[in-house]
C-alpha cells in the first residue's frame, strides 16, 4: 500500500521564515500566543493553518512577519 504524502507547503513556510527571522518555535508560539504543540503542529503539517481558527492563523503570521494570504493561497495579493 502505498502512503499518501502530506502536503506541508504552509508548513514550510512557516519553518523557513522562522529560521530566517532566528526565532525558536518557542519564540513563535509565545509570540502568538499559543503553547509549543499547538504551533508545531502547524509547522509539522500536522495542523494545516488554513484549516485552523482564523485567529490563530493570523497571530501566526503576525509572528512570522508573513502575509497570510500567501500563506494560505500560496499566491501574492
Amino acid at each position: 500500500m502505498q502512503q499518501k504524502k502530506r502536503d506541508n507547503r504552509e508548513g514550510q513556510i512557516l519553518g523557513e521564515r522562522r529560521i530566517e527571522l532566528g526565532l525558536t518555535q518557542e519564540d513563535v508560539a509565545f509570540e502568538a500566543g499559543m503553547s509549543l504543540q499547538q504551533y508545531q503542529r502547524f509547522e509539522y503539517g500536522t495542523q494545516k493553518l488554513s484549516n485552523s481558527r482564523m485567529k490563530a492563523g493570523l497571530r501566526i503570521c503576525s509572528a512570522l512577519e508573513l502575509d497570510p494570504y500567501e500563506v494560505v493561497f500560496g499566491v501574492s495579493k
